[in-house]
């Protein structure tokens, strides 16, 4: 297909028509096209004589060969030429007059002086006049780059003579190519009539057009962009690659695109090299400069790496651009295959040698420090001061952008060359935790390890406790973390240090970690020789966990809405995932659970990037949390099995513990007690001294599971396990798990109300402390079931009122259970059927299949003559309008 590369020249093609046009009407004219070798010169040339607009000219065409030598070589191709007649053209020979005759012998290498060269000029140019008496006469010269002196020369007078003759001249040379005859170059391009016509490279649409006509059909938008980009627009490149696509069964789809971007690759990286053979050192040096670089701009910072003066670097971008080296804006290597082929020959010893200086350069000049940092990186080392000093500025740039794992390589390399610094240590603990916090943990423990100074130690630790919040630590991690924590709170309790910053944080993440294990061998602190590191301490994150702890103690609801909602609106990439986490616990435990749902997603939207997913697993478990206590128990149930799907299934990993008991949780519910107690049977023994939420949780779910399968006596116990754990910890919130609401429950139903009534109390006082519906609903069920008579009964059915506006539905569920059941006791059948009724449809409905049972049953007792609404569907919850809880997967 000879017309291929005409797709996109229809300017350029127009403006030649003009010019025809303007010929044939008696006027003199001439075009330079000038374009990089592959571009459609020819081509375009081709297309123009068999235009319409051209049939009735006399048409002269030749081409200047490289190896010709001698005067005149130019006009000899134009007048003689041998067996290449113009298309469409069989008259574009020479004239019936011979005009090759007046010219001197093929070998006369006379010098161009105007007294010898005008006898030849003025017989040639008459020659012309005469040809142009009846049509216009068209001159096409080829390569005209390789054109003589003297054939340029007689061209200019040419124009200068047959002003006002119907002529068109056409020379079409090679951009970036070396002259033959530079001055007479100059003078042709100085005449008024002559204009000069340069063939960019083919835009992306005219590139589409040319994979349509080789295809037959549409093809994806993608393919025309990659084919392009890879080619950089060089028409015949295009070509080329398109029919080898073609060939190799390439589909012109989307997989076709990466194709041609791999394939078109390969080829530029072949073909550029040996394009750039004959060019010269200065070419080659700007080559390696903006293939290190990545970058033609700014052009001074590659003259300076290539050590190439201005004007040299620019005619080096040109040549390279016309070998299709540099895209089709000129701007970068065409492809990482080139960059590759251009470095390669250099050796690893002199690519790292301009490495170092491209990073100093760009250091220098003021650039990011991540361009400099990207060429020490490929280094063998860096140890120089200046280069640890740019890779920790761009360590810290990664950070505030949320990169950690970028952050992570940068950090590496400092500390290869620092490996004592504690704040690389800690720096690079943080930058790694995100995606991978097993492998955060030895730098924690490093960096621990080389402090000796009490509070930069407890600010370590808080850093250290909060990103691996996730994980199973060994004893004598969890004791080097505690240990720390409570040697600086002693001293911070002392009042000889008033950093109250970090002693809110030092406090809010021990209720978290608990009291330090007996037996628990910690390691011991080396002292270093560098200077004491001390803590920053994060305002942001003193008022997360400062929220944090507020909610756990259950001091002030206000007040930890306060700062989780300065969290949720102040955060930023930089900062950790865990403060997202701290904020969506303590607003669940408020019961804003819309808004913890969205700290959550928040946090997904954080880790979509990541490989690991770390933080999506670690916000599905808290999610799968919030949703059941909220009585979304199948969306619960599929959060938490969610969970189990990853490559994570270390069954000690606190994400699948939580997990774990949640979905033990949804069991008991579903009145599968036993079921609940195999799965957590395979988290292992629950240790009551670990204070961590995830610990609670399954403690909880255990005794719950106990007392469903008829052990409450068992239960019992684990419950007050769970009290004891939460009660040294300092945990004071009654909504944290309602251990003590189920104790008091359990007493009752074991007669032996007299032991909860403390309980009872102390519930009650620290639920109206917090203030939530849930936290007083639960309060007035546990001392309505342990107070006998009409007050009982007041306690009970303030209990369902406050929980009916709350979103603990199961609680509100069972409420209604407990308050039909004591109705029934005391002989009020009517208004036992009206709260059993309501357990019956709120239970059935949310999932809870054996509350709901339950009050069927009693509802029979009642006297109720129990049936199935029709349609009724007891795992699809169907909450009023009014309603503030989640029903979202």
């Amino acid at each position: 297909m000879q017309h291929d590369a005409a797709y996109g020249r229809d300017n350029e093609l127009t403006a030649l028509l003009a010019r025809a046009a303007a010929a044939s009407r008696g006027e003199t004219g001439s075009v330079v096209l000038t374009a990089p070798s592959g571009y459609g010169k020819s081509v375009l040339l081709d297309t123009l004589l068999r235009a319409p607009a051209c049939r009735g000219m006399r048409v002269l065409r030749g081409r200047c060969r490289e190896a010709a030598t001698g005067a005149y070589t130019g006009l000899r191709a134009l007048f003689a030429p041998a067996r290449a007649p113009a298309p469409d053209h069989p008259e574009a020979t020479a004239g019936t007059d011979g005009p090759a005759v007046f010219l001197p012998d093929p070998g006369d290498g006379r010098r161009f002086t105007p007294a010898s060269a005008y006898p030849v000029f003025r017989r040639l140019s008459e020659h012309v006049v005469r040809l142009t008496a009846d049509r216009p006469l068209l001159l096409v010269l080829d390569d005209a780059h390789h054109c003589d002196e003297h054939s340029l020369r007689w061209l200019d007078f040419l124009l200068r003579q047959g002003a006002g003759r119907p002529l068109l001249v056409l020379l079409a040379r090679r951009s970036g190519a070396g002259l033959r005859a530079p001055h007479a170059w100059t003078t042709v391009l100085a005449h008024p009539v002559v204009s000069v016509m340069p063939l960019g490279p083919l835009p992306t649409d005219a590139v589409g057009g040319l994979a349509e006509q080789v295809y037959g059909r549409p093809v994806h938008h993608r393919l025309p962009e990659c084919v392009a980009a890879v080619t950089g627009g060089n028409p015949r490149n295009v070509v080329r690659l398109l029919r080898e696509l073609r060939r190799r069964g390439a589909a012109p789809d989307e997989a076709g695109a990466h194709w041609a971007m791999e394939l078109g690759g390969g080829m530029a990286a072949r073909s550029v090299p040996r394009l750039l053979e004959r060019e010269s050192p200065e070419v080659h040096s700007v080559a390696t400069a903006i293939a290190l670089l990545g970058s033609v701009q700014p052009l001074d910072h590659v003259a300076v790496l290539a050590d190439v003066d201005r004007v040299r670097t620019e005619e080096a971008i040109a040549a390279l651009r016309h070998a299709g080296a540099l895209t089709p804006d000129g701007t970068d290597i065409v492809h990482e295959a080139v960059r590759t082929a251009l470095l390669e020959p250099l050796g690893t010893e002199r690519t790292a040698e301009l490495r170092a200086r491209a990073a100093l350069l760009l250091s220098d000049v003021g650039r990011p420090a991540e361009e400099a940092a990207r060429h020490l990186m490929r280094l063998p080392d860096a140890r120089e001061p200046w280069m640890t000093a740019v890779l920790r500025a761009a360590a810290a740039r990664a950070e505030q952008r949320g990169a950690f794992a970028e952050a992570a390589g940068y950090l590496r390399r400092v500390l290869d060359a620092e490996p004592d610094d504690t704040d690389v240590l800690l720096r690079l603990a943080l930058a790694t935790a995100p995606d991978d916090p097993p492998s955060a943990v030895p730098l924690f423990r490093a960096a621990l390890a080389g402090t000796t100074d009490t509070l930069a130690r407890a600010g370590i630790a808080v850093q250290y406790a909060m990103a691996c919040l996730s994980l199973p630590l060994p004893a004598v991690c969890r004791a080097e973390i505690q240990g720390a924590l409570e040697d600086a709170r002693d001293v911070l309790a002392s009042g000889a240090e008033t950093d109250t910053r970090l002693r809110d944080q030092v406090a809010s993440v021990l209720l978290l970690t608990g009291r330090r294990e007996t037996g628990a061998v910690v390691r011991e602190h080396r002292a270093t020789a560098t200077a004491p590191y001390r803590p920053r301490t994060d305002r942001l994150q003193t008022e997360g966990l400062a929220a944090l702890r507020t909610a756990l103690t259950g001091h002030s609801r206000p007040a930890a809405l306060e700062g989780a909602r300065r969290v949720l609106a102040a955060s930023a990439p930089q900062q950790p995932l865990w403060l997202l986490f701290t904020a969506a616990v303590t607003l669940g435990l408020a019961d804003e659970t819309t808004e913890a749902h969205r700290a959550l997603d928040t946090m997904v939207r954080r880790t979509s990037d990541s490989q690991t997913a770390r933080g999506r697993l670690l916000a599905g478990s808290l999610r799968s949390y919030l949703l059941h206590r909220d009585g979304s128990v199948r969306d619960a149930a599929a959060e938490a099995r969610s969970v189990f799907r990853t490559e994570c299934q270390n069954p000690g990993d606190a994400r699948l513990v939580a997990a774990r008991a949640v979905l033990a949780s949804v069991l008991v519910d579903r009145g599968e007690p036993r079921q609940a107690e195999r799965l957590l049977s395979r988290t292992g023994r629950v240790e009551p001294h670990r204070s961590a939420l995830v610990s609670l949780l399954s403690l909880h779910a255990l005794a719950r599971a106990r007392w469903a399968a008829g052990s409450p006596v068992q239960a019992l116990r684990l419950l007050r396990e769970c009290g004891w754990a939460q009660e040294s910890a300092g945990v004071l919130n009654p909504v944290v798990t309602p251990w003590w609401a189920d104790t008091c429950l359990i007493l009752a139903g074991l007669r032996r109300s007299v032991e909860g009534r403390e309980l009872a109390e102390q519930g009650a006082e620290r639920a109206r402390r917090w203030g939530t519906p849930r936290a007083l609903g639960l309060a007035a069920l546990a001392e309505g079931v342990l107070t006998p008579g009409r007050a009982g009964l007041d306690l009970l059915t303030e209990s369902a009122h406050q929980l009916s506006g709350s979103p603990a539905v199961i609680e509100y569920a069972r409420a209604e259970h407990v308050l039909g059941q004591a109705l029934l006791r005391y002989g009020d059948e009517a208004g036992a059927r009206e709260r059993l009724r309501r357990a019956a449809g709120i239970a059935g409905g949310c999932g809870a299949l054996a509350l709901a049972k339950s009050a069927r049953r009693l509802l029979v007792s009642a006297g109720a003559a129990w049936a199935m609404p029709s349609g009724y569907r007891p795992e699809v919850c169907s909450p009023s309008p009014s309603r503030r809880w989640p029903n979202r997967r």
